[in-house]
């Protein structure tokens, strides 16, 4: 599931007239800049040594190639010695469908947190803070920071050893309209001094939005400031970077490709108000390239030594994964060289941005539309030709029926996975099933039947259990539906 709850059946209609502030591939129509089918990737089983980047032309197959069956839009964006380009291809799916280029502004979701680590690494440098400050330190009066073992450090934070959860449990993730929208400053606080960590900070990281974004938010205290106005007047503006923001102007706006769910329709992007640090930015392929242009040292910056030190101070392996945390950034070795990135994932959106700074290559991928498709698998095809699995297959045509809302409250309620006791909240949407795993975005499912429940375009499929009498005693969790081999036993709990 993705990242984010996301308001699609109540709020389409805003999408006529206004964009609140705030996958990949393309509807069955003609794309925007349709090309002829393609031969296997080019040169996808060639050394690291004698890979380059794809020309436009090989990237537009390989788009073609990849997005066959489903999305929307997508930007990819390259630097290298020889330059920067861009190759848009699909559609920006606005009311007037403004073509896609460069300069088409895109949420960027988890990206937004090399941003944070960034700003993190600028006040080091500076002497204002340092990593292993207890972040206590920085909340005001009367708040807690929760506690096991040693204080969490703004370290932990950044690198999501803080054992603090992916979201506050405060944060009900099935509310309406939004719950990042309703979720207020003072919750935070109140979930922060009243929450005790399952475990000790600096052992093997759990990913965190909610660390992150606490993070953003302590650095601005610290600098007297919203975190937001010091992102401005650290990064964004020394940079250049005129079309990235928290809050879009309204010439921004203009600009902004329009996020769409697996249905490919139009999303409502919420405004997150408290915990947007760590993934509310929007950006552009252009302003990204030119972020990539300072990471790799082709322009002169005051930030030239931060970025260094973001990348090079901090360390933690990811468990089992092959992959580490630096200070905002995901590292990986592959193919013999150190790839540096952060993905996002966020209301209808995809996002990548990835760079060697050995070769002093890098790339960017924006899309407005959700997919199977693994940016971080395309980015390190696309820097070192490590092959690609096969595109995803076409989703699944499925035939829904109606279901009279008082069945659908029936299934309402939580359940317990019998394999590693993970809850699953089930709450009635007028005539659909909201379904959470826990995930951090609850998935709409429709009724197949009437106890058996699909997503729309996803895979996920759910069937319920009744005993003699009819009551919902549990259900079976199909993650990649029925036909994909896997299936999990819960029971009801409440």
């Amino acid at each position: 599931m993705a990242n984010l709850y996301t308001v699609r059946r109540a709020r389409r209609a805003l999408w006529g007239s206004c964009i609140l502030l705030t996958a990949l591939g393309f509807a069955s129509g003609a794309p925007a800049q349709q090309t002829s089918a393609a031969p296997a990737t080019p040169a996808a089983q060639a050394p690291t040594e004698d890979w380059s980047i794809p020309s436009d032309d090989d990237l537009r197959a390989f788009l073609n190639r990849r997005m066959a069956h489903n999305g929307v839009g997508v930007v990819i964006g390259v630097i290298e010695p020889a330059g920067r380009r861009v190759v848009a291809y699909g559609r920006s799916g606005t009311p007037d469908e403004r073509p896609l280029d460069g300069d088409t502004i895109f949420l960027v979701g988890s990206v937004s947190k090399s941003f944070v680590g960034l700003v993190l690494a600028d006040m080091i440098r500076r002497g204002e803070v340092k990593l292993d400050d207890p972040a206590s330190t920085f909340l005001p009066r009367g708040v807690r920071m929760p506690r096991r073992g040693r204080p969490i450090a703004l370290a932990d934070l950044s690198t999501h050893t803080s054992g603090l959860p992916a979201w506050p449990t405060n944060i009900n993730l099935l509310a309406e309209p939004d719950p990042m929208e309703a979720y207020t400053v003072q919750d935070l606080y109140r979930f922060l001094s009243t929450y005790t960590p399952p475990r000790e900070p600096g052992g093997v990281p759990q990913y965190s939005n909610l660390g992150v974004s606490l993070l953003g938010r302590l650095l601005g205290l610290r600098a007297g400031k919203e975190y937001e106005a010091l992102l401005s007047e650290r990064v964004l503006q020394p940079l250049g970077m005129r079309s990235t923001a928290i809050r879009l102007s309204p010439e921004q706006l203009k600009r902004l490709a329009f996020g769409h769910d697996k249905d490919l329709q139009p999303v409502y992007t919420a405004e997150t108000k408290t915990l947007y640090p760590s993934g509310a930015l929007r950006s552009s392929a252009n302003d990204l390239l030119t972020y990539l242009a300072a990471n790799l040292g082709y322009v002169d910056t005051p930030l030239a030594e931060a970025m260094r030190y973001q990348r090079s101070a901090v360390r933690v392996r990811r468990g089992a994964d092959p992959s580490e945390f630096a200070l905002g950034w995901i590292v990986r070795r592959v193919r013999g060289h150190e790839i540096f990135y952060h993905d996002g994932g966020k209301q209808g959106y995809r996002s990548i941005v990835a760079f060697d700074p050995e070769r002093r290559i890098g790339v960017v991928v924006l899309a407005n539309a959700r997919s199977d498709e693994s940016l971080p698998a395309w980015s390190r095809y696309l820097l070192t030709g490590e092959p690609l699995p096969p595109p995803p297959p076409p989703y699944p045509v499925r035939q829904f029926v109606s279901v009279d809302p008082f069945v659908l409250d029936g299934y309402a309620g939580r359940y317990r996975l019998a394999k590693d006791g993970t809850m699953i909240d089930v709450v009635r949407r007028r005539d659909y099933l909201l379904v959470d795993d826990g995930s951090g975005s609850p998935t709409e499912v429709f009724s197949e039947t009437l106890q058996d429940f699909s997503a729309r375009v996803e895979r996920l499929q759910v069937s319920f259990r009744t005993d003699a009498n009819g009551n919902v005693t549990g259900l079976t969790w199909y993650p990649r539906g029925k036909a994909g081999g896997q299936s999990e036993e819960a029971t009801r709990v409440r």
